[in-house]
């Protein structure tokens, strides 16, 4: 589905580079300290599809996305469904946070709760694209905050985050370790993206 969507969008891609427009589920190890999964290839190709999501606001390819992820994605048990919040006064700007976007369709049809509003930023970050490893890092310790009236609801509860991409793996692992302070049966990572390279993150 993907493939064939970016081929239309990027007429010849696949000529120019075999392979570099191919979706499939993959384990990645990105010592995240937390069971992990990435499912679309976030190649140069998806790359160009998420940046029109993100900052031309190009709401009509959230569908495509969407279909792309719960294809290829593997059915997971859960109490909640986090997407990872967005910086607010980005999602002011952008008006949808496309990681919640993404996770609609797969929460409805395994019939998981979507619960957006459980954690919340409590740090705006700079975009963390242009950043190295080490910076990312620092940039995301310590930025998200699960709101007080709502700590009960994640003890004993099996916990899936969903992220649209997941690279350094950074910023889940910083919204898992947060999520965790409050006892959680379990806490697993779906990254709708994942890195090209199986190889660890630094």
């Amino acid at each position: 589905m993907l493939k064939q969507i970016l081929q239309i969008i990027f007429p010849g891609a696949e000529e120019k580079n075999p392979g570099t427009l191919t979706a499939y589920l993959e384990q990645v190890q990105l010592n995240l300290g937390f069971a992990y999964c990435g499912v679309l290839c976030y190649d140069d190709y998806a790359r160009k599809l998420v940046a029109a999501v993100k900052y031309t606001k190009n709401r009509e390819l959230i569908p495509i996305i969407q279909k792309a992820f719960l294809q290829y994605a593997p059915a997971k048990q859960a109490d909640f469904l986090i997407p990872v919040p967005l910086n607010p006064l980005r999602l002011r700007d952008r008006g949808f946070n496309q990681s919640e976007e993404f996770a609609k369709t797969y929460a409805a049809f395994y019939g998981i709760p979507l619960c957006g509003d459980l954690v919340y930023r409590a740090v705006n970050t700079q975009k963390l694209a242009a950043l190295s490893p080490a910076a990312r890092e620092k940039e995301t310790a310590d930025i998200f905050q699960v709101w007080e009236n709502k700590q009960k609801l994640l003890e004993n509860k099996r916990i899936l985050i969903v992220d649209d991409i997941i690279t350094t793996g950074h910023t889940v692992r910083n919204l898992a370790n947060a999520l965790a302070r409050y006892n959680p049966a379990s806490i697993e990572i779906l990254g709708v993206f994942r890195p090209k390279t199986s190889a660890p993150a630094a």
